[in-house]
């Protein structure tokens, strides 16, 4: 029988980390924010409190990472979408289509990122934080589709910055909307794939 692996400090933390991300996540969305507590994760997970408070600030902050990670798990996704697909625009609009027609879908997540963001809507430090996370995630996220631009649109330009900001806002406009049942999922994939080429098409002609 080989030897069991003896995880190193770093390694068991890394574990703990994720065990009580996993944990975290299944009863924010099964829950909601508001309603978990950090002994409701700790016990989920098969933690200590203090275990929770040795990995994370508190309930925001393992709230942040969670969406920070599903955030993340989810940009891959489409990015790995683009980089299959024929290399046309309207290819890779029929991948953004597919990909948000399924995102847009899970409503427990639009339901706890609505609930995270009004929980600290009147707090100004905490409300700048968030700002800056989401800033940076936009930021990564432009660096990684780049290379998924049409061509003819160039990634530096304020006009781009702009129309990713637009459909951005778009996008959390619409998956709310769903989320609430004032339009089903069709129409949210046809306003926010539309949005974008209305957008691209203005770039384009800009700079032709």
């Amino acid at each position: 029988m080989a030897a069991r692996k003896v995880l190193t400090r770093a390694e068991t933390q890394a574990r703990t980390r994720e065990e009580l991300l996993d944990a975290a996540e299944s009863l924010f969305l099964a829950n909601g924010y508001h309603v978990t507590s950090i002994g409701a994760i700790a016990a989920e997970a098969g933690r200590t409190v203090g275990a929770v408070y040795s990995n994370f600030e508190n309930k925001e902050d393992l709230c942040v990472e969670v969406l920070k990670r599903r955030s993340s798990g989810e940009l891959t996704s489409l990015v790995t979408g683009f980089a299959s697909s024929p290399e046309d625009f309207d290819s890779r609009l029929d991948v953004l289509a597919t990909w948000w027609r399924r995102v847009s879908a899970q409503t427990d997540v639009i339901n706890l990122i609505s609930e995270y963001l009004l929980s600290i809507v009147r707090d100004l430090d905490r409300r700048a934080d968030a700002v800056a996370t989401i800033s940076r995630f936009i930021e990564s996220a432009g660096v990684m589709l780049d290379a998924y631009l049409p061509d003819g649109v160039s990634p530096s330009d304020e006009a781009t910055t702009e129309a990713i900001h637009a459909v951005l806002a778009t996008g959390t406009g619409l998956a709310v909307a769903q989320s609430a049942g004032v339009i089903d999922v069709d129409e949210s994939v046809a306003l926010l794939t539309k949005t974008l080429r209305l957008w691209v098409d203005g770039l384009i002609a800009a700079h032709a």
